[in-house]
């Protein structure tokens, strides 16, 4: 039996803020980004290097990640490094592994 937007119990305001993440992340490259950052920090020339594209498109893509709080930098010397923040970001890619082909 269907639940009634009475029946929710998902605050607005939550699933404003769901929303807006899941918008982010719906790019297949920021997807595959994520899934590496799960691994372990690593820098953005490296990262580029891995996933065989240019370092300013990494950089476009880890920037709208960062102002959504999904992943956070930090510098060492000239190098800056990227990991995950949003433990949310990580729950989705277990639920793209488990059941990513629609089934």
């Amino acid at each position: 039996m269907a639940r009634t937007a009475a029946q929710s119990t998902i605050a607005d305001e939550t699933l404003d803020r769901a929303a807006a993440v899941l918008r982010v992340l719906a790019h297949p490259m920021r997807l595959r980004i994520v899934d590496r950052l799960l691994a372990g920090p690593v820098h953005v020339s490296q990262l580029a290097e891995e996933l065989n594209l240019p370092q300013s498109v990494v950089s476009q893509h880890l920037s709208q990640m960062r102002a959504h709080e999904i992943v956070q930098q930090r510098r060492e010397s000239r190098r800056v490094f990227y990991d995950v923040i949003n433990p949310h970001a990580e729950h989705l890619l277990e639920c793209i592994r488990k059941h990513g082909d629609g089934r």
